[in-house]
């Protein structure tokens, strides 16, 4: 079974290598730019829905690439409606990333998301003017609002207050009810609730390749008990989404660390919404809380952010078992140390050494602390906490 396992999941990731491969070198009919230099006036133009020539000169100011090539331009226009600067998302410029984007739908599942959102999003997120994807090349294009004048950003090394801290926890709780057991699930964001045979099976072997042996430069980090107690992934990964898949589901950002953050006057606002997917709020909530507060200050403010995100579900006329939220909160835990530890594994291709070392120390205190992995093992084994 194993041996199918692999096949099935390196053949998806053979299939995506040889589809990006093509994107790149054959060119194609297809109305979406791969590289920053195609973002020309003609095609911006055309992509806000201008009149021919209202678009004067577009200039890239910056750029950098990493799961997606990021670029800032400067815009010059006689509409009148298109700001001087914006942010533009484009595949990235590495094969391998390209190929790691193409395989996990990175570019796909944030366009959808926003176009899910709307134009009145019940969260923060930078203004979207365009959001575009080719879905035989899995090519992808967002243009967004620049924020680099207006807002505050942090790193994942970063913390928060408690203040700060109590914010994040009501923004994700206003995005979790406004899409909480939404029918839209069932129809325009159906993509983001299905996980193909595939997906599960290179999912595993990811998770297999990276947790059966920690060897990477955070091992000294992780207690030897947790490192045998987080196979539990790979071993029992239907178990898990089977537990998980049973529990209410909203839409959830799934990787709400610092780094994706950004603060401004009027609250903290979500970026990056590469794997963004129906599941359980409470997960984001201990993704971000384990990954972005100082442990310390953490473990004094932990139970009061959960009752005063189960406080926002209650007068929203959302019955909650605060207890069981809890419990939950706890299991979800183990989400951020899979997460940061592969991150570790992987090296500095994903995140540099001194970013990656403090994921995995706040991920392995807050395991530490709830007794994490005893807690998601007893759920889906159907026991008492």
């Amino acid at each position: 079974m194993r041996s199918i396992d692999t096949a099935l999941g390196l053949g998806m990731a053979a299939r995506e290598a040889v589809r990006a491969g093509l994107d790149r070198a054959v060119p194609g009919r297809t109305t979406i730019p791969l590289r920053i230099h195609e973002v020309t006036e003609h095609w911006l133009g055309g992509a806000l829905g201008l009149r021919p020539g209202a678009l004067t000169s577009v200039r890239v100011l910056d750029t950098h690439t990493g799961t997606a090539a990021r670029a800032r331009i400067a815009v010059k226009s006689d509409s009148g409606t298109v700001p001087e600067h914006l942010f533009v998302k484009l595949p990235p410029r590495n094969y391998l990333q390209h190929v790691l984007m193409n395989v996990f739908r990175l570019g796909t599942r944030e366009v959808l998301t926003y176009h899910a959102l709307g134009a009145n999003p019940p969260v923060l997120v930078p203004k979207c003017y365009v959001a575009q994807c080719d879905r035989l090349r899995r090519r992808s294009i967002l243009v967004l609002e620049d924020l680099s004048g207006t807002a505050q950003f942090r790193t994942v090394v970063d913390t928060v207050t408690r203040a700060e801290a109590q914010a994040v926890i009501d923004a994700m709780a206003e995005l979790h009810i406004a899409f909480r057991a939404s029918g839209r699930f069932a129809h325009d964001l159906r993509p983001l609730t299905v996980r193909t045979t595939g997906d599960i099976r290179l999912g595993d072997l990811i998770r297999r390749r990276f947790l059966q042996d920690i060897t990477g430069h955070t091992k000294d980090l992780i207690p030897e008990a947790m490192k045998r107690r987080c196979q539990i992934f790979f071993q029992r990964s239907a178990d898990i989404d089977a537990f998980w898949a049973a529990q209410p589901q909203t839409l959830i950002h799934g990787d709400p660390h610092l780094g994706n953050l950004f603060f401004t006057d009027a609250g903290p606002g979500f970026l990056d919404w590469q794997i963004a997917t129906a599941g359980v709020g409470i997960r984001d909530v201990a993704y971000f809380a384990n990954a972005s507060v100082e442990p310390d200050l953490l473990r004094t403010i932990e139970r009061e952010l959960v009752e005063r995100y189960a406080a926002r579900f209650t007068a929203a006329g959302i019955g909650v078992d605060l207890e069981h939220l809890w419990t939950l909160y706890r299991a979800s835990i183990t989400e951020l140390f899979l997460a940061a530890v592969c991150t570790a594994e992987a090296g500095e291709r994903m995140q540099s050494f001194d970013v990656s070392r403090v994921g995995v120390e706040r991920a392995v205190a807050g395991a530490a602390a709830h007794d994490s992995f005893a807690v998601l093992t007893a759920l889906i084994d159907g026991k008492r906490v």
